[in-house]
């Protein structure tokens, strides 16, 4: 009986022993006992994987040979559109200019006006090459003033010429070709019968067979002109001068559309084998082609018959517009006190002509200071919006 109660005794004052804690259950690095409790994640999501960043995972790389390799790099293009400027639509109109009726004996060119002065249309061209003729026509009559002759101008200082011309740019270039082109001109002005190379002028390809300083006659059937051997003279100077005067200067006519031809039924003026790339002289062409009943090519100089309503709008007068991708400039009617509107709001060009001074000097007169001021002065007020 003793035995039996020291055998319970001591079993009740034997300390129980702690249950051992099991062992956590950990999937592929995550102990899953240790989530919270408030989740309702009970088993192992199914995004739980081997880390592959745990060291014991990580196995040795196999022993291999490492291979050099280039890979070629590729250049990052820039986009041809600024990405921070919103895209604007362009019109598909390259030029608009004002369209006298077709009645009228002028259209408003520079060229008109000193067609009877060779040597001052050519300086004109020279100030008129990518400058507007409302910053280059008054600085023009401003030079000419100043220096009013072809030997004035070629004893000039091109320091003084630029300082002249300054706000035009380009004006050390433009000075140099100025004096230079006086100087040639003093020495050997154009004449009948001498022609001289200008490469690739009209055409790609013309005077390659012309040796440089080659004088040509007129019965030399290669491409040379009068004027060629001056310098500082483009394209747009060469066809300013053929249309308006190359024809004075060979005697076969009195002026550029067959004035004092011999035969005048039969006569063709230089101005009807120009092709020129210019926007007035381009509109003056489709203009004077018009004159004649013909729709004129500015691309390739063919012409055709002008409708009945074509010519009816011409012999209105209004606006003449060149279009993106049209071999034809458009001539649209525009009645003349809308036509002064859009002149004054500049939404549509003018002409260099209108530049020149109001009272035009006649033929063989000389334009004094107070035009050339008179010019200057328009020009501003036309600079600054206020008309």
């Amino acid at each position: 009986m003793r035995d039996g109660q020291q055998n319970e005794e001591s079993t009740l004052e034997t300390p129980l022993v702690t249950p051992a804690r099991p062992q956590p259950r950990i999937y592929y690095g995550v102990n899953i006992d240790e989530l919270s409790s408030d989740s309702d994640l009970s088993d192992v999501p199914d995004d739980i994987g081997p880390d592959p960043f745990l060291p014991e995972l990580l196995s040795p790389p196999s022993p291999s040979r490492v291979h050099a390799v280039t890979a070629p790099t590729q250049k990052r293009h820039r986009p041809t559109k600024s990405p921070y400027f919103p895209h604007k639509h362009r019109p598909t109109f390259l030029t608009t200019l004002p369209f006298p009726p077709i009645s009228h004996n002028t259209f408003g060119l520079m060229q008109e006006r000193l067609a009877h002065d060779p040597f001052r249309l050519l300086i004109a061209t020279i100030f008129l090459n990518k400058t507007p003729g409302e910053r280059a026509m008054p600085v023009f009559y401003q030079l000419m003033s100043k220096y009013p002759t072809p030997a004035d101008l070629a004893h000039a200082e091109v320091a003084d010429i630029t300082s002249v011309i300054y706000g035009l740019g380009f004006q050390n270039q433009r000075a140099r070709k100025c004096v230079a082109m006086a100087k040639v001109w003093i020495e050997k002005p154009p004449e009948k019968g001498k022609r001289y190379k200008k490469l690739n002028y009209p055409l790609k390809g013309d005077s390659k067979d012309i040796k440089d300083g080659e004088t040509l006659g007129d019965d030399d059937n290669r491409v040379a002109w009068e004027i060629s051997h001056l310098p500082g003279l483009g394209p747009y100077s060469h066809d300013s001068w053929r249309m308006f005067c190359r024809d004075a200067l060979r005697g076969i006519a009195k002026s550029w559309n067959g004035e004092g031809a011999k035969d005048p039924e039969t006569f063709e003026p230089e101005w009807k084998r120009v092709i020129p790339l210019d926007k007035e002289l381009r509109a003056y062409l489709t203009w004077m082609w018009l004159k004649e009943g013909w729709v004129w090519n500015k691309e390739t100089g063919q012409r055709s018959k002008a409708s009945e309503e074509l010519m009816t709008t011409a012999k209105g007068g209004g606006v003449v517009v060149e279009e993106k991708g049209s071999d034809h400039l458009l001539v649209k009617e525009v009645e003349r006190e809308s036509l002064n509107d859009l002149k004054h709001e500049k939404r549509i060009e003018r002409t260099a002509g209108e530049y020149l001074p109001g009272n035009s000097p006649k033929d063989g007169d000389e334009p004094g200071p107070e035009d050339a001021n008179e010019t200057i002065n328009d020009a501003v007020v036309l600079a600054s919006g206020r008309l």
